[in-house]
C-alpha cells in the first residue's frame, strides 16, 4: 500500500466516523426534543430550533478534509460566516480611519 492510499482509507474512515458521530447526534437530538426546553412559564420553547444547530456535519467533513487535504477550501457555512466577519472587521477599521482624518 502506498502512502497516498493509506492516506486516502485514513480520510474515508474518519469520513465514515463522522457520519457515526451524525446517527449519534441525531439519536441526541431525537431526546433532546423530547426533553430540552429553554424559557420559564407556560410556553417552554425547545432549546434547538434546527439539528443542524445542534450538529452540523458539513463542518465536520471540512474540518476532516482540510487537515488531510493541502489547500482545500471549506464549503460549509461557518467558514463563510467567518469570512464575513473578518470582511465587517476589515470595513469597520476603515470606517473609523475615515472619521478620523475627518475630525482632522
Amino acid at each position: 500500500m502506498t502512502l497516498y492510499e493509506y492516506q486516502l482509507r485514513m480520510e474515508a474512515y474518519q469520513l465514515k466516523r463522522a457520519e457515526r458521530h451524525e446517527d449519534i447526534a441525531l439519536q441526541a437530538w431525537m431526546n433532546q426534543t423530547v426533553q430540552a426546553t429553554r424559557g420559564n412559564g407556560k410556553k417552554p420553547k425547545p432549546k434547538y430550533t434546527k439539528f443542524k444547530d445542534f450538529y452540523d456535519r458539513e463542518y465536520e467533513i471540512d474540518r476532516i478534509r482540510s487537515s488531510i487535504e493541502e489547500g482545500y477550501v471549506a464549503q460549509s457555512n461557518k467558514g463563510a460566516q467567518i469570512q464575513r466577519g473578518d470582511i465587517f472587521a476589515k470595513r469597520l477599521e476603515e470606517f473609523k480611519r475615515f472619521k478620523a482624518e475627518r475630525r482632522k
